[in-house]
């Protein structure tokens, strides 16, 4: 059986690199990139997971060096602004944009030193630092968003059916990609300039540099999930990586109790919801329609 990228054997690198991850978000958002780290690292790398403070004794338990990043996803998602934000109310422009500055700034300091940053899809100021730095990037995400005519990018793969399908599959990732663009450009460009005195990027953003420094031109793509699961599409370029799932596997001798092993071995298969590290501004309301849905379903 294949081995999780976590489990795999020591491999001696050609030279040790200084590897830093950059990430923020939920733990989600962090511990697939922790397994990465931890593969990284088997394979003799010298690796800093860059994320928020709360989560340092989560990086730290697995032996990887940590470097703090501004913010603290949990602790705001359970605020009640939070739980306005997962109703569907949009955050002030002026408190995120706040948040951003410090995550820019810190994240900046994290990776002073690197020779190698890897940045996840809400870290993706990590290329402006490596631009700066002149140090090799990579770009990786545990969801698929290298356009490609083969699905739309998330909610945009509903319109399948229609003729031009692949034309607009493809497109919907630039459309996406550009509406990013213009909502952080102006931050963006003040961090290049000021903090990193670098050159703006232009109004459509990155794609239409006139000249791109070589260690940020091509950047190679990690995906952490199965070929089995979502194929890799004929339309990807070569640097396009499909990886496997990157797994943390801590229990691998883990005997159930026998109370346990009695309960999953009943007849009646037991139904698990989860939801991560997310909060609901109604768990009651929650309950009652996971209880009905699971009735339903008989």
């Amino acid at each position: 059986m294949k081995k999780h990228l976590s489990q795999s054997l020591p491999i001696v690198p050609s030279r040790k690199l200084k590897i830093t991850i950059l990430t923020v978000g939920s733990r989600g958002d962090l511990q697939p990139y922790c397994a990465l780290a931890i593969g990284l690292k088997r394979a003799g790398h010298e690796v800093t997971v860059a994320t928020h403070e709360n989560f340092e004794p989560f990086v730290r338990k697995f032996d990887l060096k940590f470097a703090p990043i501004a913010g603290n996803m949990e602790e705001f998602l359970q605020s009640k602004q939070g739980q306005r934000l997962i109703a569907g109310e949009k955050l002030k422009k002026e408190e995120a944009d706040k948040l951003l500055l410090q995550q820019l700034e810190s994240g900046w300091q994290a990776c002073v030193g690197s020779e190698v940053i890897i940045y996840t899809p809400l870290a993706t100021f990590g290329y402006h630092i490596a631009e700066k730095l002149g140090v090799s990037c990579f770009f990786a995400s545990v969801l698929p968003l290298t356009p490609t005519g083969m699905f739309g990018f998330l909610r945009f793969a509903q319109i399948a059916k229609n003729p031009l399908k692949k034309l607009i599959n493809y497109g919907s990732y630039l459309l996406v990609e550009f509406l990013h663009w213009q909502r952080y450009r102006p931050l963006l460009n003040h961090f290049r300039t000021e903090t990193l005195k670098l050159p703006p990027l232009p109004y459509f953003g990155r794609r239409f540099r006139q000249k791109t420094p070589a260690n940020v031109s091509r950047i190679p793509v990690l995906y952490g999930f199965s070929s089995h699961v979502i194929p890799k599409p004929r339309d990807w370029p070569a640097w396009v990586y499909v990886t496997g799932f990157w797994f943390i596997d801590q229990a691998s001798e883990y005997e159930p109790p026998l109370e346990l092993e009695d309960f999953l071995g009943r007849k009646q298969l037991p139904l698990c919801f989860g939801f991560g590290s997310m909060t609901m501004p109604n768990p009651e309301y929650l309950t009652h329609y996971i209880v009905e849905a699971f009735r339903s379903g008989n």
